[in-house]
């Protein structure tokens, strides 16, 4: 809390940004930052560019090339591969939630001074584990939605600290 309080977040990325929702976050609790996105939903644009004309759009996130002094690297791949709502689901080898490594490749590459990865609770085992094994072997924590919000959803959130060159659990 003191490293985001006392001003060392100033660059965040956020991938599959939607409507800004970490940005509304952030500016709550009066965490003044440049804040890049990545989305492809034109609506969500259009609404996260209404709320916050502030937010630098950088397009989709295959196209995301290198940023440097990125404090913080946040994203939650789409879920419909990997939710047990679909009854037919490919887990990471889906074609939507298979974007997870781009969010890897991206995290890799940028090496923020932290992550948070966000996804259904719901997921595969398997597909828990593959993910948890690629970010560093870092355990995710379960919140539910319903503890901020009106809706009861189970969230997984895997976050790690830059520490030496290594991530670390949160």
């Amino acid at each position: 809390e003191n490293e985001i309080s006392g001003g060392v977040m100033k660059n965040i990325l956020s991938l599959f940004d939607g409507i800004a929702g970490a940005r509304q976050a952030l500016k709550e609790l009066n965490i003044d930052c440049k804040y890049y996105a990545s989305e492809v939903d034109k609506f969500a644009i259009q609404v996260s560019k209404a709320n916050h004309p502030d937010i630098e759009q950088i397009g989709d996130v295959k196209e995301v090339k290198k940023y440097s002094n990125i404090d913080l690297l946040i994203g939650g791949s789409p879920c419909q591969d990997l939710s047990i709502a679909n009854k037919e689901r490919k887990g990471l080898q889906g074609e939507r939630s298979g974007l997870f490594y781009e969010y890897l490749r991206i995290l890799n590459e940028v090496k923020p001074k932290y992550f948070i990865l966000e996804n259904v609770a719901s997921m595969s085992k398997e597909s828990k584990e593959i993910i948890t094994k690629e970010l560093f072997d870092i355990e995710p924590v379960m919140i539910n939605s319903a503890l901020l919000t009106a809706q009861n959803r189970k969230r997984l959130y895997w976050v790690g600290k830059l520490v030496d060159g290594e991530y670390k659990k949160v």
